[in-house]
Formats: structure tokens, C-alpha cells, sequence
């Protein structure tokens, strides 16, 4: 028979994975920078506060001025002077409010509540005004302080929601409060926004912030709005609000100091397969010039997966090797190993990938798959014994079932069959697969270990049709194989050099042989009963001992293992199920192989349809009734014109 040949898996989405990994979103790719220096002052009858804009980008502070205008308003110089002393101290750049002389004076009897107002201590506020409108159900405290209490409470309500995350409290308190958008001060409403962009109504969130643009004058805090849009939406949601910046008298955008910040956002986009605007060439060589002079890894490691993900690989070498010089991190070496590879320097990326194997994931499985594309490559030629015996170890250390079998089918297809048999067992017993269970098969036939290859063949009956074709072969199926591992041809053949064949390394560990010990296979019989734990699935091979389980579940009664498998959905047929053979029932009742994903059902009177029409049918009357304790089932010899008995392995 033909050499068989690993079938390596396809490299997993390895990109959207380490990006995901990088943590980047629209707005962690773009790197707050100050909007302007000093302090923006805002409305009186918008509130008492301002914005320390250095922070603008952030999470911008909150400074309260009330007790400084409670003070003015009550004409006491000192405590003015005293608090303006303390803001300045705090704030470098704050500057005295120019207001303060025309501030109306506000009651005698409301100097305590002022206090409380100041300390932020509002549910005691509340109590004194409740206890003061008891006393004197005529009195009712000033408009300033009324609106200046429902704005804190809303602040801190604001705050605590979002220090727990509940988006949706957030909403419900602006809503019961009845304010609209012009009204709330500018950090109420970027919570807002944000709250709505987190439950998923960008609409609505696009809304909030279109109205901050379009009614807020202020550059500073215009430019603020539109970072907060970025670090709360899509970046193609935020596009409709870049077109509302003004330009200049020299025609500059007024957005023109994040510009970098955008395209670093939509960068991230097209790296996650989202909507983006267009990113210009003048765009992308300024955030270059700019990662390269703050030296940021992680925005240089952005411009090395934007350019792996436009296939230019030699760029995209060349940003992630800055990257790394800058003090990149494991998501920065697995860029640089994707890109070596993409340009046909494997070796190179196999070191990068197994020296940053330990700190992230992705390498680790990077490295298993670069291994398996060379083992699967070299076919049995000579790989390096360092190579092999590291791989080999971080195999055994993972648990790696993809790593186990390449090393299977490298050792089969060198000639090496008890290292074949020892890691397809690993393979199979971490991972069943049809490519590591026919490994494994072929391994044992090899090795003329019949009763456990047989006990295989049975075990995955009704699940690896491949596996169960083996027994259909011809009775030496070695006597067809060509390969280097064939017999030697009758006639002389002109000598040709062998290939150099370097021993590959054995799992310490063998498996412990089953528990049950199984009656010999006698000539001609088939199918064999195996035992019902499978010995395998234990990864080492060995048993752990049971736990007792009184009381805990119901007692499973246990009949004899049949030996007719069971049906796997999804599964294709046997060989064995053109003779008429049927399986048993599955677990939800089919007796028939449903038909893979994806392929059409075949047309009434074309080949397809006929041959797979030679299936039994669910509920198809038999010659004879058969139970299950029976070594074979019931021959259907109008179908097949013979008695020739199919196989079945026991249930698994």
C-alpha cells in the first residue's frame, strides 16, 4: 500500500489571535496626547465646575468650585482666598473665576448645607433639607443649591455605576432625571454616551456625541468628545464625527492633533476585519515617523501586523525587529516568527517561536505547527537529533496530540515503527484522531502486534471509516508499499544512496497493557470484543483507580460490551456497510450516516445517489432478527449476492 503521510492541520488564525492577545481596541492603539494647556472654565448655569484639560483625554477630573462661590457669594474675603490658595495648589493652571463679585448671596440658615455640598456627603444633604421643610413646610432651599445637589448626586450615581459596570443604571438614572444632553455637564454626558455605546446602541451613543459637537464651542472639549467616541466605538462609527471639525483660517483640520490617533484606530480595524476609512500614504508614514521616535513597541508592532496583513512580509520583518529591539513582548515575537516564515526562513522562525514558547500560548502552538510542516516535509530524511529531541520533550510537557503524531508519522515513514507505535499512542490516547488511530494501526501491523491492532480496528468502528478499511485490504498490504520500509524488489536494482536517518527519540513512558485480559484471536474471527475502558484515553496509559461513587449517582447496570458499534452522526459509512451490514442504533435513534456538512444530496439516478443507496435504510425489513451477543450480524444476500460477513467493533 501506498506510504501514508502525515496530514498536517492548517495554521489556525494566527493574526486575529495575537492581535486579540495585544489587548488593542480603537482606542488603545491611540495614545492620549494633551489638547492644550490651562483650564476650561465652564457656564455658571451649566454648573460649578471645571476641567484640568491636560487629562481631557482620559479620565478627565472634576474640580468643584462651590464652596469657593459659596464663599463669594457670602462675602467672606478670607475663606475666598484660602480656597483659591487650595484649587491653585492642586492646579497649577487654574486661574480665579471672573464671576465671583456678581454672585448673588445665598441664605444665612443654608451655610451648613453648603458644607455638606462641599464634602460631597449629598444623602445627609438631602436629610437636612427633609428635616428643615418638616420644621417649616413653607421652606424650600435656593435654585442653586437644589440644581447644584440633583448635578452631584447625579455624579456620584454616574460614578458608581460605572466603577460597577452597570451601563444600564447609568441610562435609567438620566432618563428619571429628565435632563437633556445640553443640559448635563460634559462629563455626565460622555458617561452617557459611553453607557450607550457599552449595551450596544451605537446609535444612540453616535447621538449623544453629535450633540456635544454640535452645541459645545470650546476646541478643547470638542476634541475631548471626539477621543471619547474613539475609546467607546467602532472607529467607523466615529467617522461621521470627524466631518464635523471646522477648519482653520489656514485650512488645518481642527482634529488635525489626534489625526494620528485615527489612523492608528482604523489600522486596528482593518486588522480585525471591521469597516475603516481610507488610510492615506502621507497618513501611515507620519504614525511611522512617530512610533519611531516615541519608541512605543507596541504601536511599532501595529505597523508591522498592518503590514502583514497587506502580505508585505519584508516591511513587516522590519517593524517587528525594531519593535523587539524597543523591548517587545511575546506578541511581538510571534510577528517576527510569522514573517520569517512567510518568507521561507522557517529555521529562523522555529528558534524565535520555541525561545518564547513559555510566555504565550500562540507561540507555543506556532512552534508545534512549524515542527509538524518540517517533519511532514523531511519524509523520513534527516532532521537535526537537537531539533527532534526538544521538540520531542516539549511535546511530552504539553500534551501536544498534533505533535505526538507528526513524531508518529516521522518515525513510520523513517522505518522506526516501535517509536511510530509509542507516539501515536500518546497521540491517540491525548486526542483521538482518524489520521493518529490509522498511525497507530499501521504501526502495530508493522510490528505484528495482530491482537492490538485488531482491538484498535474495533474500538473505533463506526467512527474512522479508514481505519476499518484497513482489514479490507489485501491479506500483506505491505507487499505493495514502494517506500524506503517495503520488501526488498525480486530483481536487483541499481543501488541508490540511502537517505541519512536520524533516531527518533521514544516517550519514557510505555502504556500499561489493558486490565481485562482478552482471549486470543482465533483465525476468521472478527469482529473481537475489547474492554469496555479504553486504555488509551488515560494520556500515561495507566488506570487511575475508581472512586467510590455510593450514593452519588444512580447504579449503572452493566451488560456484556456489545460488539456491534454504534452509529456516529455526521460519520460516513463503513466499508463493511455495502454488504448490508447495519449498525447499531446512535444515541439519538439514526441507524444511518447522516451526510457531512456541506455537500448537496445526491440527485435521484446519478452515481452518487446509487451508490450511497446501498446503505440499508432505518427500519428496512431483514431476513432475521439477530441479538446483540451474536459475533455477526445477518447476511443480506439479495443485496450483495454472497454471505460475506462485515465487521463491527463493540460500542465505545
Amino acid at each position: 500500500m501506498p506510504r501514508p503521510l502525515n496530514p498536517l492541520r492548517a495554521a489556525g488564525p494566527v493574526l486575529l489571535a495575537v492581535v486579540g492577545s495585544l489587548g488593542w481596541s480603537v482606542t488603545a492603539a491611540a495614545q492620549p496626547a494633551p489638547v492644550r494647556t490651562g483650564v476650561l472654565q465652564l457656564d455658571e448655569r451649566r454648573g460649578a465646575v471645571i476641567l484640568d484639560t491636560p487629562q481631557l483625554s482620559g479620565s478627565a477630573e472634576i474640580i468643584d468650585e462651590s464652596a469657593l462661590r459659596f464663599y463669594a457669594a457670602q462675602r467672606q474675603g478670607e475663606r475666598v482666598q484660602a480656597e483659591s490658595a487650595r484649587l491653585r495648589r492642586r492646579h497649577p493652571n487654574w486661574t480665579v473665576p471672573a464671576d465671583l463679585d456678581t454672585l448673588k448671596p445665598s441664605p444665612p440658615e443654608e451655610a451648613p448645607m453648603w458644607d455638606l455640598f462641599t464634602a460631597g456627603r449629598f444623602d445627609e444633604l438631602r436629610t437636612a433639607i427633609s428635616v428643615r421643610q418638616s420644621a417649616d413646610p413653607g421652606w424650600q432651599p435656593s435654585e442653586d443649591l437644589a440644581r447644584k445637589l440633583n448635578r452631584g448626586t447625579l455624579r456620584s450615581a454616574a460614578r458608581a455605576a460605572v466603577r460597577d459596570g452597570a451601563w444600564e443604571a447609568i441610562i435609567a438614572r438620566v432618563k428619571a432625571s429628565q435632563e437633556t444632553v445640553q443640559n448635563l455637564d460634559i462629563d455626565i454626558a460622555w458617561t452617557l454616551a459611553e453607557a450607550y455605546a457599552r449595551t450596544g446602541d451605537l446609535a444612540q451613543a453616535s447621538t449623544v456625541y453629535r450633540t456635544l459637537l454640535t452645541e459645545q464651542t470650546d476646541a478643547g472639549l470638542r476634541l475631548a468628545t471626539v477621543q471619547k467616541a474613539m475609546a467607546a466605538m467602532p472607529i467607523a462609527s466615529v467617522e461621521p464625527l470627524l466631518t464635523l471639525g471646522s477648519r482653520g483660517a489656514d485650512g488645518a483640520d481642527e482634529f488635525r492633533a489626534i489625526r494620528p490617533d485615527v489612523t492608528r484606530a482604523r489600522m486596528v480595524a482593518v486588522l480585525h476585519g471591521e469597516p475603516a476609512g481610507r488610510i492615506e500614504p502621507a497618513e501611515l508614514a507620519a504614525v511611522g515617523e512617530q512610533a519611531r521616535r516615541l519608541g512605543n513597541p507596541s504601536q511599532i508592532a501595529l505597523l508591522g501586523w498592518y503590514a502583514y496583513h497587506r502580505r508585505q512580509f519584508r516591511e513587516a520583518l522590519d517593524w517587528f525587529k525594531l519593535a523587539q529591539s524597543r523591548g517587545g513582548d511575546a506578541a511581538v515575537a510571534t510577528g517576527l516568527a510569522l514573517s520569517l516564515r512567510e518568507m521561507g526562513q522557517t529555521r529562523e522562525a522555529e528558534d524565535i517561536v520555541f525561545a518564547w514558547r513559555a510566555a504565550s500560548v500562540t507561540n507555543l502552538a506556532l512552534y508545534v505547527d512549524i515542527m509538524e510542516r518540517s517533519l511532514g516535509e523531511s519524509s523520513g530524511a534527516a532532521v537535526e537529533p537537537e531539533r527532534l529531541d526538544r521538540f520531542a520533550k516539549v511535546v511530552l510537557a504539553t500534551g501536544s496530540a498534533e505533535g505526538a503524531q507528526s513524531l508518529g508519522w516521522y518515525a513510520y515513514n523513517a522505518c522506526q515503527f516501535d517509536a511510530a507505535a509509542d507516539w501515536f499512542q500518546r497521540a491517540v490516547g491525548w486526542k483521538p484522531r482518524e489520521s493518529s488511530v490509522l498511525g497507530y494501526a499501521l504501526s502495530l501491523s508493522r510490528l505484528k502486534r495482530t491482537r492490538e491492532y485488531l482491538e484498535i480496528v474495533n474500538r473505533y468502528d463506526g467512527l474512522f471509516p479508514k481505519v476499518v478499511g484497513l482489514v479490507f485490504a489485501e491479506p500483506d498490504p505491505q507487499a505493495r508499499d514502494t517506500g524506503p520500509c517495503g520488501p526488498a524488489p525480486a530483481t536487483p536494482q541499481p543501488a541508490a544512496a540511502a537517505p541519512t536517518r536520524i533516531k527518533v527519540p521514544r516517550p519514557t513512558a510505555t502504556a500499561a497493557a489493558v486490565a481485562v485480559r482478552p482471549l486470543p484471536v482465533l483465525r476468521g474471527e472478527f469482529p473481537i470484543a475489547v474492554g469496555a475502558e479504553n486504555p488509551l484515553r488515560q494520556g500515561e496509559g495507566g488506570a487511575a483507580p475508581p472512586r467510590p461513587r455510593e450514593g452519588e449517582y444512580l447504579r449503572e447496570v452493566r451488560d456484556a460490551p456489545p460488539l456491534i458499534a454504534r452509529r456516529v452522526v455526521g460519520v460516513g459509512p463503513m466499508p463493511y456497510e455495502r454488504y448490508g451490514f447495519t449498525l447499531l442504533p446512535g444515541w439519538n435513534g439514526m441507524v444511518r450516516a447522516s451526510l457531512q456538512a456541506g455537500p448537496p444530496t445526491p440527485a435521484v439516478g446519478t452515481l452518487a445517489q446509487a451508490e450511497t443507496g446501498t446503505t440499508i435504510q432505518a427500519g428496512s425489513p431483514r431476513p432475521g432478527q439477530f441479538r446483540d451477543g451474536e459475533r455477526f450480524g445477518p447476511f443480506d444476500t439479495a443485496a450483495t449476492g454472497r454471505g460475506e460477513p462485515g465487521i463491527a467493533g463493540r460500542d465505545r
